[in-house]
Protein backbone atom coordinates (compact mmCIF):
# COMPACT_ATOMS: atom_id res chain seq x y z
CA UNK A 1 0.00 0.00 0.00
CA UNK A 2 2.78 2.41 0.90
CA UNK A 3 4.56 1.50 -2.30
CA UNK A 4 1.46 2.40 -4.36
CA UNK A 5 1.09 5.77 -2.62
CA UNK A 6 4.77 6.56 -3.27
CA UNK A 7 4.46 5.80 -6.98
CA UNK A 8 1.41 8.07 -7.27
CA UNK A 9 3.25 10.94 -5.59
CA UNK A 10 6.22 10.63 -8.03
CA UNK A 11 3.96 10.62 -11.10
CA UNK A 12 2.05 13.66 -9.85
CA UNK A 13 5.29 15.55 -9.24
CA UNK A 14 6.50 14.93 -12.82
CA UNK A 15 3.17 16.05 -14.31
CA UNK A 16 3.23 19.23 -12.22
CA UNK A 17 6.77 20.01 -13.43
CA UNK A 18 5.84 19.72 -17.16
CA UNK A 19 2.69 21.80 -16.83
CA UNK A 20 4.60 24.66 -15.17
CA UNK A 21 7.20 24.95 -17.96
CA UNK A 22 6.25 27.84 -20.30
CA UNK A 23 6.25 27.11 -24.05
CA UNK A 24 6.85 30.03 -26.43
CA UNK A 25 6.59 29.87 -30.26
CA UNK A 26 7.68 32.76 -32.50
CA UNK A 27 7.26 33.30 -36.19
CA UNK A 28 10.42 33.84 -38.16
CA UNK A 29 10.59 37.25 -39.82
CA UNK A 30 11.18 37.21 -43.52
CA UNK A 31 14.29 39.27 -44.34
CA UNK A 32 13.33 42.68 -45.78
CA UNK A 33 13.64 42.88 -49.52
CA UNK A 34 13.82 39.10 -50.09
CA UNK A 35 11.40 39.43 -53.03
CA UNK A 36 13.23 42.28 -54.75
CA UNK A 37 16.66 40.88 -55.55
CA UNK A 38 16.26 40.78 -59.38
CA UNK A 39 16.49 44.13 -61.13
CA UNK A 40 16.26 45.57 -64.62
CA UNK A 41 16.90 48.87 -66.44
CA UNK A 42 14.10 51.44 -66.83
CA UNK A 43 14.81 54.26 -69.34
CA UNK A 44 13.40 57.66 -68.38
CA UNK A 45 11.03 59.17 -70.95
CA UNK A 46 9.48 62.60 -71.38
CA UNK A 47 7.56 63.77 -68.29
CA UNK A 48 8.90 61.03 -65.97
CA UNK A 49 9.53 61.68 -62.27
CA UNK A 50 10.62 59.17 -59.62
CA UNK A 51 7.18 59.64 -58.04
CA UNK A 52 5.35 58.75 -61.30
CA UNK A 53 7.72 55.85 -62.12
CA UNK A 54 7.16 54.21 -58.72
CA UNK A 55 3.40 54.71 -58.94
CA UNK A 56 3.34 53.08 -62.40
CA UNK A 57 5.67 50.16 -61.55
CA UNK A 58 4.65 49.35 -57.97
CA UNK A 59 1.32 51.20 -57.43
CA UNK A 60 3.10 52.94 -54.53
CA UNK A 61 4.74 56.33 -55.29
CA UNK A 62 6.11 56.61 -51.72
CA UNK A 63 8.93 54.14 -52.46
CA UNK A 64 10.72 56.66 -54.75
CA UNK A 65 13.51 57.27 -52.12
CA UNK A 66 14.35 53.54 -52.31
CA UNK A 67 14.70 53.73 -56.12
CA UNK A 68 16.83 56.88 -55.76
CA UNK A 69 19.05 55.12 -53.18
CA UNK A 70 19.88 52.29 -55.58
CA UNK A 71 20.80 54.72 -58.40
CA UNK A 72 23.73 56.76 -56.98
CA UNK A 73 24.37 58.39 -60.39
CA UNK A 74 21.18 60.44 -59.82
CA UNK A 75 22.60 63.31 -57.76
CA UNK A 76 19.30 65.21 -57.51
CA UNK A 77 16.03 63.21 -57.42
CA UNK A 78 14.12 66.29 -58.57
CA UNK A 79 16.02 66.41 -61.89
CA UNK A 80 15.89 63.29 -64.10
CA UNK A 81 16.01 63.57 -67.87
CA UNK A 82 14.79 61.60 -70.88
CA UNK A 83 17.27 58.84 -71.77
CA UNK A 84 18.58 58.38 -68.18
CA UNK A 85 18.87 54.70 -67.19
CA UNK A 86 17.46 53.70 -63.78
CA UNK A 87 18.03 50.32 -62.13
CA UNK A 88 14.73 49.21 -60.57
CA UNK A 89 13.38 46.08 -58.89
CA UNK A 90 10.86 43.80 -60.56
CA UNK A 91 9.02 43.86 -57.23
CA UNK A 92 9.61 46.22 -54.31
CA UNK A 93 8.57 45.42 -50.73
CA UNK A 94 6.43 47.93 -48.89
CA UNK A 95 8.38 51.08 -48.05
CA UNK A 96 7.15 51.03 -44.46
CA UNK A 97 7.89 47.53 -43.07
CA UNK A 98 5.42 46.23 -40.53
CA UNK A 99 6.87 44.48 -37.45
CA UNK A 100 6.54 40.68 -37.44
CA UNK A 101 4.10 39.41 -34.85
CA UNK A 102 5.41 37.05 -32.13
CA UNK A 103 2.96 34.56 -30.68
CA UNK A 104 3.35 33.60 -27.03
CA UNK A 105 1.29 30.76 -25.57
CA UNK A 106 2.38 30.71 -21.95
CA UNK A 107 3.95 34.00 -20.85
CA UNK A 108 1.83 37.17 -21.21
CA UNK A 109 3.43 40.57 -20.68
CA UNK A 110 0.74 43.02 -19.61
CA UNK A 111 3.03 46.08 -19.79
CA UNK A 112 1.33 49.04 -21.45
CA UNK A 113 2.12 49.28 -25.19
CA UNK A 114 3.27 52.69 -26.49
CA UNK A 115 2.14 53.26 -30.08
CA UNK A 116 4.98 54.43 -32.34
CA UNK A 117 4.18 57.49 -34.42
CA UNK A 118 5.22 57.06 -38.09
CA UNK A 119 6.80 60.22 -39.59
CA UNK A 120 5.07 61.65 -42.66
CA UNK A 121 6.39 60.38 -46.01
CA UNK A 122 8.71 62.63 -48.04
CA UNK A 123 7.04 64.85 -50.64
CA UNK A 124 7.23 63.79 -54.30
CA UNK A 125 9.95 65.45 -56.39
CA UNK A 126 8.69 68.32 -58.55
CA UNK A 127 8.42 67.86 -62.31
CA UNK A 128 11.17 69.49 -64.33
CA UNK A 129 9.83 72.33 -66.54
CA UNK A 130 10.54 71.77 -70.22
CA UNK A 131 10.10 73.57 -73.54
CA UNK A 132 9.32 71.59 -76.71
CA UNK A 133 11.19 72.57 -79.87
CA UNK A 134 10.20 70.23 -82.70
CA UNK A 135 12.67 71.78 -85.21
CA UNK A 136 15.70 70.74 -83.13
CA UNK A 137 17.17 68.71 -86.05
CA UNK A 138 17.43 71.93 -88.09
CA UNK A 139 19.76 73.63 -85.58
CA UNK A 140 23.27 74.13 -87.01
CA UNK A 141 26.60 74.45 -85.22
CA UNK A 142 29.82 76.48 -85.37
CA UNK A 143 33.28 74.90 -85.75
CA UNK A 144 36.72 76.54 -85.68
CA UNK A 145 37.62 74.48 -88.79
CA UNK A 146 35.94 73.28 -91.99
CA UNK A 147 34.57 69.75 -91.31
CA UNK A 148 35.03 67.22 -94.13
CA UNK A 149 32.01 65.06 -93.37
CA UNK A 150 31.65 61.34 -94.06
CA UNK A 151 30.77 61.92 -97.71
CA UNK A 152 28.95 64.24 -100.09
CA UNK A 153 26.10 64.41 -102.62
CA UNK A 154 27.00 63.51 -106.20
CA UNK A 155 23.71 64.64 -107.69
CA UNK A 156 20.05 63.86 -108.14
CA UNK A 157 18.67 60.87 -110.03
CA UNK A 158 16.85 63.22 -112.42
CA UNK A 159 19.87 65.52 -112.87
CA UNK A 160 18.13 68.34 -111.06
CA UNK A 161 20.24 71.19 -109.70
CA UNK A 162 18.24 71.54 -106.49
CA UNK A 163 17.25 68.56 -104.35
CA UNK A 164 14.27 68.34 -101.97
CA UNK A 165 12.10 65.94 -99.96
CA UNK A 166 11.49 62.44 -101.41
CA UNK A 167 14.13 62.94 -104.15
CA UNK A 168 16.36 59.96 -104.95
CA UNK A 169 20.01 60.95 -105.08
CA UNK A 170 23.49 59.50 -105.47
CA UNK A 171 26.09 60.02 -102.76
CA UNK A 172 29.73 59.11 -102.33
CA UNK A 173 31.44 58.26 -99.03
CA UNK A 174 35.04 58.75 -98.06
CA UNK A 175 37.39 55.79 -97.77
CA UNK A 176 36.66 53.76 -94.66
CA UNK A 177 33.23 55.37 -94.15
CA UNK A 178 31.06 53.03 -96.25
CA UNK A 179 27.47 53.07 -94.92
CA UNK A 180 24.91 50.32 -94.45
CA UNK A 181 21.48 50.17 -96.04
CA UNK A 182 18.99 51.95 -93.78
CA UNK A 183 21.62 54.21 -92.21
CA UNK A 184 20.68 57.90 -92.03
CA UNK A 185 22.79 61.03 -92.47
CA UNK A 186 22.43 64.76 -91.96
CA UNK A 187 23.09 66.88 -95.05
CA UNK A 188 24.91 70.10 -94.15
CA UNK A 189 26.68 73.03 -95.76
CA UNK A 190 29.62 75.04 -94.35
CA UNK A 191 29.80 78.82 -94.62
CA UNK A 192 32.83 81.02 -95.13
CA UNK A 193 34.87 82.08 -92.11
CA UNK A 194 33.05 84.80 -90.15
CA UNK A 195 34.26 87.29 -87.53
CA UNK A 196 33.02 88.41 -84.13
CA UNK A 197 30.77 91.48 -84.59
CA UNK A 198 32.40 93.32 -81.66
CA UNK A 199 36.01 92.13 -81.36
CA UNK A 200 36.40 91.52 -85.14
CA UNK A 201 38.37 88.35 -84.37
CA UNK A 202 37.88 85.13 -86.37
CA UNK A 203 35.16 82.96 -84.80
CA UNK A 204 34.76 79.99 -87.14
CA UNK A 205 32.45 78.41 -89.70
CA UNK A 206 28.68 78.02 -89.49
CA UNK A 207 27.46 74.57 -90.51
CA UNK A 208 23.82 74.75 -91.65
CA UNK A 209 21.63 71.64 -91.53
CA UNK A 210 19.82 71.11 -94.87
CA UNK A 211 17.99 67.82 -94.37
CA UNK A 212 18.17 64.09 -93.62
CA UNK A 213 18.63 61.22 -96.08
CA UNK A 214 18.50 57.43 -95.81
CA UNK A 215 20.76 55.02 -97.71
CA UNK A 216 18.77 52.50 -99.79
CA UNK A 217 21.54 50.89 -101.90
CA UNK A 218 25.31 50.56 -101.47
CA UNK A 219 27.60 50.00 -104.48
CA UNK A 220 31.43 49.75 -104.51
CA UNK A 221 31.98 53.33 -105.65
CA UNK A 222 28.77 55.11 -104.61
CA UNK A 223 25.47 54.75 -102.77
CA UNK A 224 21.86 55.57 -103.55
CA UNK A 225 19.76 57.44 -100.98
CA UNK A 226 16.36 59.06 -100.58
CA UNK A 227 15.73 62.41 -98.90
CA UNK A 228 13.34 61.81 -95.98
CA UNK A 229 13.45 65.35 -94.52
CA UNK A 230 14.27 68.62 -96.25
CA UNK A 231 14.84 71.82 -94.27
CA UNK A 232 15.98 73.74 -97.34
CA UNK A 233 17.06 72.80 -100.85
CA UNK A 234 20.24 70.75 -101.26
CA UNK A 235 22.67 70.48 -104.14
CA UNK A 236 25.73 68.56 -105.31
CA UNK A 237 28.78 68.68 -103.00
CA UNK A 238 26.72 69.28 -99.85
CA UNK A 239 28.31 67.17 -97.13
CA UNK A 240 27.08 64.28 -94.97
CA UNK A 241 27.44 63.49 -91.28
CA UNK A 242 25.90 60.61 -89.23
CA UNK A 243 22.33 61.28 -88.11
CA UNK A 244 21.51 61.19 -84.41
CA UNK A 245 18.01 62.11 -83.29
CA UNK A 246 18.06 65.00 -80.83
CA UNK A 247 15.55 65.34 -78.01
CA UNK A 248 12.77 67.84 -78.73
CA UNK A 249 12.26 68.37 -75.00
CA UNK A 250 14.61 71.01 -73.57
CA UNK A 251 14.68 70.83 -69.76
CA UNK A 252 15.07 74.25 -68.14
CA UNK A 253 18.37 74.27 -66.23
CA UNK A 254 18.97 76.43 -63.15
CA UNK A 255 22.21 78.41 -62.99
CA UNK A 256 24.01 80.03 -60.10
CA UNK A 257 26.77 82.24 -61.52
CA UNK A 258 25.96 85.11 -63.90
CA UNK A 259 28.08 85.44 -67.04
CA UNK A 260 27.85 87.85 -69.97
CA UNK A 261 28.60 87.53 -73.68
CA UNK A 262 27.41 88.61 -77.13
CA UNK A 263 25.20 87.44 -79.96
CA UNK A 264 27.67 86.71 -82.74
CA UNK A 265 25.50 85.41 -85.61
CA UNK A 266 21.92 84.79 -86.65
CA UNK A 267 20.82 81.74 -88.61
CA UNK A 268 20.82 82.28 -92.40
CA UNK A 269 23.03 85.35 -91.81
CA UNK A 270 20.10 87.72 -91.20
CA UNK A 271 20.81 91.06 -89.58
CA UNK A 272 17.54 91.77 -87.76
CA UNK A 273 16.65 89.16 -85.13
CA UNK A 274 13.08 88.40 -84.02
CA UNK A 275 10.98 85.86 -82.10
CA UNK A 276 11.56 82.08 -82.74
CA UNK A 277 14.78 82.70 -84.65
CA UNK A 278 18.02 80.74 -84.07
CA UNK A 279 21.01 82.83 -82.97
CA UNK A 280 24.50 81.94 -81.79
CA UNK A 281 26.35 83.38 -78.77
CA UNK A 282 30.07 83.46 -77.91
CA UNK A 283 29.70 81.31 -74.77
CA UNK A 284 29.86 77.51 -74.69
CA UNK A 285 30.87 74.40 -72.78
CA UNK A 286 34.17 76.01 -71.77
CA UNK A 287 32.06 78.56 -69.87
CA UNK A 288 29.91 75.78 -68.29
CA UNK A 289 26.91 76.67 -70.47
CA UNK A 290 24.34 73.86 -70.87
CA UNK A 291 21.27 73.21 -73.00
CA UNK A 292 18.32 74.57 -71.05
CA UNK A 293 20.10 77.67 -69.75
CA UNK A 294 18.34 80.97 -70.42
CA UNK A 295 19.91 84.31 -71.37
CA UNK A 296 18.57 87.83 -71.16
CA UNK A 297 19.30 90.08 -74.15
CA UNK A 298 19.94 93.65 -73.04
CA UNK A 299 21.39 96.92 -74.23
CA UNK A 300 24.06 98.87 -72.37
CA UNK A 301 22.59 101.67 -70.20
CA UNK A 302 23.00 105.21 -71.50
CA UNK A 303 23.85 108.18 -69.32
CA UNK A 304 21.97 111.45 -69.73
CA UNK A 305 23.64 114.58 -68.38
CA UNK A 306 22.15 117.91 -67.38
CA UNK A 307 23.72 121.11 -66.14
CA UNK A 308 23.90 119.93 -62.54
CA UNK A 309 23.93 116.13 -62.48
CA UNK A 310 24.35 112.93 -64.46
CA UNK A 311 21.44 110.52 -64.74
CA UNK A 312 22.22 106.85 -65.49
CA UNK A 313 19.39 104.80 -66.98
CA UNK A 314 18.90 101.22 -65.78
CA UNK A 315 19.54 98.27 -68.07
CA UNK A 316 16.42 97.37 -70.06
CA UNK A 317 16.02 93.75 -71.30
CA UNK A 318 14.92 93.46 -74.93
CA UNK A 319 14.64 89.68 -75.31
CA UNK A 320 15.26 86.21 -73.91
CA UNK A 321 17.15 83.21 -75.34
CA UNK A 322 16.96 79.48 -74.59
CA UNK A 323 20.12 77.39 -75.16
CA UNK A 324 19.39 74.46 -77.52
CA UNK A 325 22.85 72.98 -78.20
CA UNK A 326 26.39 73.73 -77.01
CA UNK A 327 29.82 73.55 -78.63
CA UNK A 328 33.13 74.25 -76.83
CA UNK A 329 33.17 78.03 -77.41
CA UNK A 330 29.70 78.79 -78.81
CA UNK A 331 26.06 77.86 -78.27
CA UNK A 332 22.96 77.76 -80.47
CA UNK A 333 19.95 79.46 -78.88
CA UNK A 334 16.28 80.08 -79.65
CA UNK A 335 14.71 83.52 -79.26
CA UNK A 336 11.77 82.77 -76.93
CA UNK A 337 10.92 86.42 -76.29
CA UNK A 338 11.63 89.60 -78.28
CA UNK A 339 10.35 92.95 -77.01
CA UNK A 340 11.88 94.55 -80.10
CA UNK A 341 14.13 93.54 -82.98
CA UNK A 342 17.83 93.28 -82.14
CA UNK A 343 21.03 92.55 -84.05
CA UNK A 344 24.29 90.55 -83.79
CA UNK A 345 26.57 92.16 -81.23
CA UNK A 346 23.83 92.66 -78.61
CA UNK A 347 24.82 91.81 -75.03
CA UNK A 348 23.47 88.68 -73.31
CA UNK A 349 23.52 87.74 -69.64
CA UNK A 350 22.86 84.32 -68.07
CA UNK A 351 19.67 84.30 -66.02
CA UNK A 352 20.41 82.92 -62.54
CA UNK A 353 18.09 81.09 -60.14
CA UNK A 354 15.31 78.62 -60.91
Amino acid sequence: MKRTILICLMVGTLLLTFTQTPHVRAQEATPYGQADQETYIHVVVKGDTLWDICEGLYANPWVWPKVWQMNPHITNPHWIYPGTELRVYYEVARYYEEPTAVEETAVVDETAVVEEVTPPPPPPPPKVPTITFSEIDQVGFITPFVPEGKGFILGGKRQRTLIGAADKIYVQFREGAQPEVGERFFVFRTSLLFKHPITKKDVGYLNTMLGVLEVVLVAPDHAKAVVISSFQEMSANDKLMPYKKRSEEIAIQPSAEPIEGNIILAEWGTFLIAHRQIVFIDLGANDEIKAGHRFEVFQEPKALTSQDEEVVLSIQPIGELLVLAVEQETAATLVIEALSEFTPGERVRLITGE
